[in-house]
C-alpha cells in the first residue's frame, strides 16, 4: 500500500487492507496478491479528490486494476474494491469480453 499526497495512517492502512480483503475473500486462492494506492489530488475547481488504485494478480498471471476518485478517501476505497472484485469474478467466469453496452457505460471501461 503506498500514498502520494496524505499520510497513511496505521488506522487508515487497516481500513484499506480491511475493505480489500473483505471484497477479494470470496475468490480465495484465485488471487495471489492485491496492492492498493492512495493519493490526493487538487482538483481543477479549487477542491481536493482522493483517489485510489487497486490491481489483482490472479493465479493464472492476468494483471485487473481499478479506480476510483472520491472526495472521501473511504468512499475511494470501497468503490475501488468493488469494481475490481467485479473484474476479478468477471474474469473468472469468462465473461470479462461480453459486457454489455449498459454496464460499460455503468462501471467505466476496463484496464
Amino acid at each position: 500500500m503506498t500514498g502520494a499526497g496524505l499520510v497513511l495512517t496505521k488506522a487508515l492502512r487497516g481500513e484499506v487492507r480491511r475493505r480489500v480483503l473483505l471484497s477479494m475473500s470470496r475468490f480465495g486462492r484465485e488471487v495471489h496478491g492485491v496492492t492498493a494506492r492512495l493519493a490526493e489530488t487538487h482538483n481543477p475547481l479549487g477542491g481536493v479528490d482522493q483517489s485510489c488504485r487497486v490491481r489483482a494478480r490472479l493465479r493464472s498471471g492476468l494483471v485487473l486494476r481499478a479506480e476510483a476518485i472520491n472526495g472521501q478517501i473511504g468512499t475511494a476505497v470501497g468503490r475501488s474494491s468493488a469494481r475490481l472484485a467485479l473484474r476479478v469474478a468477471e474474469a473468472l467466469d469468462g465473461h470479462a469480453g461480453h459486457r454489455s453496452e449498459l454496464a460499460l457505460r455503468r462501471r467505466g471501461p476496463v484496464d
